[in-house]
């Protein structure tokens, strides 16, 4: 409140000066009315309004103010909210950086500090509090100080508070690069079964990123200690990622790797979302593993586990001419640790573990992928993309051991066709092939899915698709087998637009930086409209 009070005096203060004020704003409004269905053969009501109001206002003196009002009931994921959902004071001149308020916040590649938003997936770690720069000779300092309330769109007991402080020193290497050191700590109340439990974090870390003319090198590790006085039990965990990459005329590669344990556990704990010692909402580091645009193959098998997972991921372009380019992408990734069950006493006893490297071998639930796909330009607006991915997942039992382990095994065929048909009409035609096999779906271990897609774009102002997806399996969590959707949209002027949909949508998991949700599958109108002033 005091904040928002701040905010508002230097608002009103300065309309005096109102020549010197430069506003910008942006405005999302969502609506969506249909059915989900929650298993088959039941469905549910299902609506949602969303308006989101993003203002900035640039003061004189070097000031921005900042508001997002947000009126979000019923909300299509998460929380409802109507009011004031971010607002900040921004300071900047020469070195120096300061705001208070609502902000994000990304220290390295995230193994200590990484504060974003994604709304799709209800996922907010955006601090509220203070945040700091300052850049003096080769250094930047950065500070910040506040608090996160997080909830869980997946897991919903998990709705914590964390109190933040820290900061990061970085040292730039001129032409060489940069150095840098983090430190993060953090109180948090985590709820439990009937009470909440205060943890206090401490998260050291370190990294460094040298570039010498075509090979770029990047390291970043963190160690994570947890103290739980409940408890009076402490608990620790590390986690470390690389890349190499070069980039040269016709061929470019990069090499990622992956070793997160920041909370190594048995069967039985692994799955307490509610447990202190767990892998914190605010940190987020590399997946290691890539992310797709193509709708079958986004709907991703494999979950990154942060608190024991190790892994590496190649992906390498080829230049062959100036019309044709080739992307092979590879990536593996696997837990650090197999157990065996003890069926006298119920407890877990440790079988293997990797230190280093990802395994293959089931008791340790592998996911790999190999993706292959080719780019042609016939000319500059007319363009052919064809691909085929090969994946996998097992999911161990860990108390049956293979009998009772869980394997899908996916083909993905996708192709993409952009072209011209005149100066004003253009359309991209899609196709995706995928062949599954999933040892659960019991009755139909083997089935197809297919995916069609057409866009076409007239004036570059309308644009009018389709969707149409199928499947042959009769056992689809959906009990349907087929899903059609319909989309115009309108662009009233450079940054005005609308959007009309109406159909069937299969649903399933997406996943965007590691963060997972599910989304049921729905059927009905969605309306939105974009504007920017």
């Amino acid at each position: 409140m005091k904040i928002n009070f701040v905010i508002l005096f230097i608002l009103f203060s300065s309309i005096i000066n109102f020549a010197q004020i430069s506003p910008s704003v942006s405005n999302l409004l969502r609506y969506g009315n249909g059915f989900q269905n929650i298993e088959p053969n039941n469905s549910k009501q299902f609506e949602y309004f969303e308006n989101l109001t993003d203002v900035r206002i640039s003061l004189p003196k070097k000031i921005t103010l900042g508001f997002r009002f947000l009126y979000d009931n019923p909300p299509e994921v998460g929380d409802k909210f109507k009011g004031i959902s971010r607002r900040f004071i921004e300071y900047k001149n020469k070195g120096l950086y300061l705001r208070i308020g609502n902000s994000s916040e990304l220290y390295g590649r995230g193994l200590v500090l990484n504060l974003f938003e994604n709304r799709g997936l209800a996922y907010d770690t955006w601090l509220d509090g203070i945040k700091a720069h300052y850049k003096y000779y080769k250094f930047k300092f950065s500070l910040i100080a506040g608090t996160i309330n997080y909830r869980d769109s997946v897991n919903i007991v998990r709705y914590e508070k964390y109190k933040l402080r820290g900061g990061n020193i970085e040292y730039k290497i001129k032409g060489l690069g940069k150095l840098g050191a983090s430190f993060i700590g953090s109180e948090a109340i985590i709820p439990q079964s009937n009470i909440s439990k205060v943890a206090k974090a401490e998260l050291p870390g370190f990294y460094m990123d040298f570039n010498y003319k075509k090979i770029n090198f990047y390291f970043g590790w963190a160690h994570k200690w947890v103290y739980t006085p409940a408890d009076k039990s402490s608990s620790q965990g590390n986690g470390f990622y690389s890349s190499f990459s070069y980039a040269g005329k016709k061929l470019g590669i990069t090499v990622d790797y992956k070793n997160y344990k920041f909370d190594l556990q048995n069967p039985f704990l692994k799955n307490d979302v509610t447990r202190t010692t767990k892998f914190l909402p605010f940190q987020n580091p590399p997946i290691v593993m890539k992310e797709h645009s193509y709708t079958l193959l986004s709907r991703a098998m494999h979950v990154v586990d942060f608190n024991n997972e190790v892994g590496f991921q190649l992906d390498a372009i080829y230049n062959v001419n100036e019309k044709f380019n080739l992307n092979l992408n590879m990536s593996l990734a696997s837990y650090l640790q197999s157990y065996v069950y003890n069926k006298t006493d119920f407890t877990f006893m440790l079988d293997e573990s990797n230190e280093f490297f990802p395994s293959a071998k089931i008791n340790f639930s592998p996911y790999y992928e190999m993706f292959l796909e080719g780019e042609y330009y016939f000319n500059i607006n007319t363009v052919l993309r064809l691909g085929i991915a090969k994946r996998e997942k097992s999911f161990y039992n860990d108390i049956t051991g293979t009998r009772g382990s869980h394997t899908i095994k996916s083909l993905v065929i996708p192709t993409q066709f952009q072209y011209p048909f005149t100066k004003y009409l253009s359309a991209i035609f899609q196709y995706e092939f995928e062949k599954v096999d999933d040892n659960f779906n019991v009755g139909e271990e083997s089935f197809n899915n297919h995916f069609f897609s057409i866009v076409a774009s007239v004036y570059n102002k309308l644009t009018i698709s389709f969707r149409y997806e199928h499947t042959t399996n009769n056992f689809d969590l959906s009990g349907r087998k087929d899903w059609l959707l319909g989309e115009v949209g309108y662009r009233l002027s450079g940054s005005n637009l609308i959007a009309l949909s109406y159909g069937r949508e299969r649903g399933g998991q997406i996943c965007s930086n590691g963060i997972c949700r599910y989304t049921l599958p729905f059927k009905g109108f969605r309306f939105s409209f974009q504007t920017n002033i």
